[in-house]
């Protein structure tokens, strides 16, 4: 092969053709481009990070079998889904997406509505989807919006980014997540189109919402006395901004009565409830969703599994690895 002798970097774009396209081998490249076959492993990974190279496994193999079997003997779950666990924030995220857009998909049938709420985990969702997986799916928000910056999208930008991902339809709830009092937020329920957005959530086939615990978008957006006065009434975690206790019931404070959104009771009877978290700070939270029915289908990564089961006095099945980091 001709070796150039142009020493600048070759477009990304050129070497992903060259290795999927063309075949050519890692060492095969750099002898053409004069470059090293480490450097060559780099740039094809760069490819796929900034999404030249987009890879579709088809296959419906679950990564950790054992852990969602025993999760289900341990919990009153329809399903789990369980991914490998990252020290690195960015890969972790990248994985919980991941594997939370084959949950969706997979429960998702024609013609349903899907209730989001909002929360980080959730806004990972998205990219991972592609449309086909059902026809004519509506996707409507749990709560009003917040203000300011956000590490997740806006519950309208996040339906609508569902509904991109899936080929569906949104819906938007043109409302804060906070009103500012209790008496603000009866005036904004009121409102029709409010109202219109909220009775579409209600009768949602199906639920996808994050769990808060010490950590979470509305625990980190509260003022410190409106979360000691949450704590102080019991709450351990909240689905979409309705607090719960240790035993998954409702903690009425001032928050509550300023949310807009669903009421616990109501996201506790959408029939199907897909919980998307990991990490230690949500193991509690999520030990109370998980054995008070609060969710029905968990998503999650391999450690905060082997987490929930040493909480339940369950054995987590042998071989499976806490960390991808740790074990590559």
């Amino acid at each position: 092969m001709e070796r150039t002798n142009d020493h600048r970097q070759p477009p990304l774009g050129k070497i992903a053709r060259l290795y999927y396209e063309h075949g050519l081998t890692h060492q095969e490249i750099a002898d053409l481009c004069g470059l090293s076959r480490i450097k060559v492993t780099r740039l094809l990974a760069e490819a796929r990070r900034v999404g030249i190279v987009e890879i579709t496994v088809h296959s419906d193999d679950h990564l950790f079998v054992g852990l969602e079997s025993a999760l289900g003997r341990a919990y009153p779950l329809r399903q789990a889904w369980v991914g490998p666990t990252f020290e690195d924030e960015a890969r972790a995220a990248h994985s919980l997406g991941a594997v939370a857009a084959e949950c969706v998909s997979a429960l998702l049938e024609d013609r349903a509505t899907v209730a989001v709420g909002l929360s980080a985990s959730v806004a990972t969702i998205p990219r991972h989807l592609r449309p086909g997986a059902a026809r004519d799916v509506n996707f409507v928000p749990l709560t009003g919006s917040g203000g300011g910056i956000s590490r997740a999208a806006s519950s309208h930008e996040l339906a609508l980014a569902f509904a991109a991902g899936a080929g569906g339809h949104a819906y938007h709830l043109p409302a804060p997540l906070l009103a500012r009092t209790p008496q603000a937020a009866q005036v904004w329920r009121e409102d029709p189109a409010v109202q219109e957005t909220l009775e579409r959530a209600v009768s949602a086939d199906v639920l996808v919402a994050g769990i808060g615990g010490r950590t979470g978008l509305l625990v980190e957006n509260l003022s410190a006395s409106d979360l000691a006065a949450t704590r102080g009434r019991g709450a351990v975690g909240d689905i979409s901004g309705r607090f719960f206790d240790a035993n998954g019931a409702a903690v009425p404070c001032e928050v509550d009565d300023r949310l807009i959104g669903l009421s616990l009771a109501q996201l506790r009877a959408v029939p199907v409830r897909i919980g998307v978290a990991r990490g230690a700070a949500k193991l509690q939270a999520l030990r109370v969703a998980l054995s008070q029915g609060l969710i029905n289908v968990l998503v999650t990564d391999s450690s905060t599994a082997e987490g929930l089961l040493a909480a339940a006095g369950a054995d987590a099945p042998a071989g499976a690895p806490a960390s991808a980091e740790a074990s590559s």
